[in-house]
């Protein structure tokens, strides 16, 4: 009985607080209205009104005139004109989720809105204050606090940006801000296809470089946080590949190297990994592949100098032939198909990288043979295992 009575006096409870109890309300035209909201001039005088404190800057005039129109007048043109009005009014209140809701409605309510640009170009500024961490009142009600995140806001926003202006300079700085977000996000296929499509649609745009810095951290993280899949390495180093085609003098191709030696390092630990538990359960056959393939592949990295280190020290002989020889036709063969992975302890985590502020089409690389000598040093590797 205690729960029935309760829960309607907490839902009256929550109505009230949205309500501003300091207003008086009236009727007019037969509708419960807030005083300050009731004409009290024409609609032209009104409209008039709102655009003087409009340029005085008088924001706080500015919302009661636009409110007065709209709500009095709502089926004059005035009444168009003064939602956007009204949502720059609330934008210079830091009320964005308000702003925004009046310059959607202004947008869908003309074909042909007279302030069409200006309007997108508020909803961007709405959208990036939301992504640098502006929040919604809680629940939509004006008189809660502003505790609710507004990212995915952000994320619509934007492509409302995109969608109205496809060309403009306002679309490249949303895509951007919109495969930052994803990014952040943990959503790495989004963020990187929405880096892609600023760097096909904008080529030669400064953020063109930044997206291709952002999808090789995409990449990067994805190897750190998750299985090392080759495929995030292929990819990676198509990128690199076309940025540094795109943009031979960028001085930020030293980052995206970067990035791309760190997936290395990583990569070439992991095979390394596995040599060693070989080695350690007696099996000088299988470490020696890996070991020769840490050498082949990623010959820059620091782990191909233990690996080779590894190596000298095993003294593994397959057949009898030269360590030296092996090891140059590992090099000139390359394989690159992953092998079969045992059971090891988990990998030392990797410090993430910072994502920087300002995408690149990836293709998956096909794997290449692997060498006759690789597939007869697997077969001794299984025989082995199954004795």
């Amino acid at each position: 009985m205690f729960k029935k009575v309760l829960a309607p006096l907490c839902l009256t409870s929550l109505c009230l607080i949205g309500l501003p109890l300091h207003a008086a309300y009236t009727i007019s035209n037969g509708k419960l209205m807030n005083s300050n909201d009731v004409a009290t001039m024409s609609v032209q005088e009104h409209y008039s009104a709102a655009m003087d404190a409009y340029r005085e800057k008088d924001w706080d005039v500015v919302i009661r005139q636009a409110n007065i129109v709209i709500k009095n007048f709502p089926t004059t043109p005035f009444a168009q004109d003064a939602l956007y009005l009204l949502g720059v009014g609330y934008f210079q209140k830091r009320e964005y989720e308000l702003a925004n809701q009046n310059l959607t409605s202004y947008l869908k309510k003309q074909t042909t809105p007279k302030y069409f640009e200006e309007a997108i170009q508020y909803k961007f500024k709405i959208a990036e204050k939301f992504h640098s961490g502006a929040k919604k009142h809680m629940l939509g009600w004006e008189s809660m606090p502003k505790w609710i995140p507004a990212r995915d806001e952000a994320i619509a926003i934007y492509d409302e940006v995109i969608t109205a202006l496809p060309h403009h300079e306002l679309a490249a700085q949303a895509l951007f801000g919109k495969a930052q977000l994803l990014l952040k996000d943990e959503e790495y296929k989004s963020s990187v296809e929405t880096y892609q499509t600023l760097i096909r649609r904008f080529p030669k745009h400064p953020l063109a470089v930044e997206s291709y810095i952002g999808v090789g951290q995409a990449y990067l993280i994805q190897s750190q946080d998750q299985y090392p899949d080759q495929d995030y390495l292929d990819l990676a180093e198509i990128n690199f590949r076309k940025f540094r085609q795109d943009f031979p003098g960028e001085e930020k191709l030293r980052v995206a190297e970067g990035m791309l030696f760190e997936m290395k390092e990583i990569y070439a630990s992991h095979l390394y990994e596995i040599g060693r538990f070989y080695e350690r359960t007696g099996k000088p056959h299988a470490s020696y592949i890996y070991y020769t393939r840490i050498i082949a592949k990623y010959p820059e990295t620091k782990v191909s100098q233990l690996a080779n280190r590894r190596l000298h020290k095993l003294n593994y002989k397959p057949d009898g032939r030269d360590l030296q020889k092996d090891l140059q036709e590992a090099i000139q063969n390359r394989p690159s198909t992953p092998l079969e992975q045992p059971t090891l302890q988990p990998r030392k985590e990797t410090k993430k990288p910072s994502l920087l502020n300002l995408p690149v089409t990836g293709q998956i690389v096909q794997a290449e043979e692997e060498s006759p000598q690789r597939e007869a040093a697997m077969q001794d590797v299984n025989t082995t295992d199954k004795q």
